[in-house]
């Protein structure tokens, strides 16, 4: 890893507000996630990387700046941007790679901490395409639990669905986000989790992810007088990784608007190569996807509830989804 790219990258994203930012990650544990010499990592604090002095573990820094030092350095050997390569790719094959029903082994872990600190938001098994198949050994969390505080594992099938938005009303304010994000007006990069819960001062101040769109396009859909809900949940794969999404509810039924996977595609560095998308940015507005699995909640809440600190956390790798056979 060339430190000339990560440094480059420090001009691509703005850095986390010092009022909601977590300088919690230490200098190897950052190196990890960027694929490069600690040495490189204490550099960028002279170039204007922020980070804390903890005088036990000594430079810490946000989490949020890393994963946005890795996205935006063009490197295509960060951490998050192989992983973003391998759970994006399915977007690039035929719409039977979105729709067709695939059954997924899927498990979600507590994050490290103290016992009992952390409850986790449960997929939300009622969901249309949804189902739970029959297996053995599995931790299942409580039927009726809106969170759990285990970790847990299920073997699901979800099924996609064609559709499409038909609302001009809709259309409108879809295009426009994304024609916001493509100019750069707003930059797509990681949010910190208590800025996404305060999603109109993240993109008023030129930053936003899938949670922050989701959260800003279901407000705007509500004020265009359509019924529109936020949901937020996992997006399943070999490498997978949370998600959000928007819905709008037209012909008795919702459906996904997804301006974070219609954008997600062809921005970040590295993905420069992929082939024309258009065919799956149009299911991005209808379509309901086979990847997508949503979690108990409303409005895109945090999927981790901390009972100590009592702030939203995010979900940083504590999630996986490789494919389901019956046994």
């Amino acid at each position: 890893m060339s430190f000339e790219s990560l440094l480059a990258a420090l001009d691509r994203f703005h850095t986390t507000p010092v009022s909601v930012a977590r300088y919690d990650t230490d200098v190897q544990a950052a190196a990890a996630l960027l694929r490069t010499p600690p040495e490189h990592v204490v550099k960028l604090t002279e170039h204007g990387l922020p980070f804390r002095v903890d005088a036990k573990r000594g430079l810490l820094f946000e989490r949020a700046d890393l994963m946005n030092v890795g996205l935006m350095s063009a490197s295509e050997r960060t951490t998050l941007e192989m992983a973003l390569r391998f759970a994006l790719a399915f977007s690039t094959g035929p719409s039977s790679e979105w729709l067709d029903p695939r059954d997924w082994l899927v498990t979600v872990r507590l994050p490290e901490g103290e016992p009992g600190r952390y409850r986790l938001r449960v997929p939300d098994f009622d969901a249309p395409g949804v189902s739970v198949l029959p297996s053995t050994g599995l931790d299942l969390p409580p039927q009726g639990a809106q969170f759990d505080a285990r970790g847990h594992q299920a073997a699901l099938r979800i099924t996609g669905a064609h559709g499409q938005v038909r609302d001009r009303r809709a259309c409108d304010i879809f295009r426009e986000m994304l024609a916001d994000l493509h100019a750069r007006t707003v930059v797509y990069q990681c949010v910190a989790e208590p800025l996404r819960m305060n999603h109109h001062q993240a993109w008023e101040q030129g930053t936003a992810d899938c949670i922050v769109v989701s959260r800003v396009i279901t407000d705007r859909l509500r004020a265009a007088g359509l019924q529109a809900r936020a949901r937020r949940g996992y997006l399943l794969g070999v490498v997978g990784g949370e998600h959000a999404w928007s819905e709008v509810f037209e012909d008795g039924c919702w459906k996904p608007i997804d301006v974070g996977l219609a954008f997600i595609p062809r921005r970040f560095p590295g993905g420069q190569d992929f082939p024309d998308t258009r065919d799956f940015i149009a299911a991005c507005f209808g379509s309901r996807l086979n990847r997508l699995l949503p979690c108990t909640g409303k409005d895109a809440e945090s999927l981790v509830h901390d009972t100590v600190d009592r702030e939203p956390r995010a979900m940083f790798g504590l999630v996986s989804a490789t494919p389901w056979k019956a046994r």
